[in-house]
């Protein structure tokens, strides 16, 4: 069964097909800003996995890693819902696990990034925490690092 979800306004509507790779909650300054809170959470998607359903617009943003990250946000309301970080070289991209009609379809597996968390936020539900962010061999399900490695290359 596919996993559906959309903006705040309804416009662009979307459906995962395919199991995300990973998820996590990234506390990152950078998701900071772009979100206006102290963190998101992330699944990570084959980007074949996402069909979307209405018109985004793309900005391009900085990334600490340097190599930069495209939002795309539904064109009528702005609301953020995937992102593709320019550091992959495959074809995955990042959906904002807030924007699925059910949320907890896809529970946060990591805390990355935990070295810039805002200090009045206290992390207790015991999954693992990384100062920053880690080799996917570290932390991702063993299925999931070889799907991802299975992918095609960016050329």
């Amino acid at each position: 069964m596919a996993t559906t979800g959309r903006c705040a306004c309804g416009a662009v509507t979307y459906e995962v097909v395919g199991t995300p790779l990973f998820t996590h909650a990234c506390h990152c300054k950078d998701c900071q800003r772009t979100t206006g809170s102290a963190f998101i959470v992330h699944s990570i998607l084959v980007e074949d996995d996402l069909k979307i359903e209405g018109e985004t617009r793309m900005v391009s943003l900085p990334t600490g890693s340097g190599a930069g990250s495209e939002i795309h946000a539904c064109a009528a309301c702005a609301g953020y819902i995937w992102v593709r970080y320019l550091y992959h070289q495959v074809p995955v991209v990042a959906l904002r696990t807030g924007t699925l009609d059910d949320p907890s379809a896809y529970p946060s597996e990591a805390h990355i990034f935990v070295g810039s968390k805002q200090p009045w936020l206290t992390l207790g539900d015991g999954k693992p925490q990384f100062q920053q962010a880690f080799p996917r061999e570290n932390g991702w399900p063993a299925a999931s690092v070889a799907r991802y490695d299975a992918l095609p290359k960016k050329s």
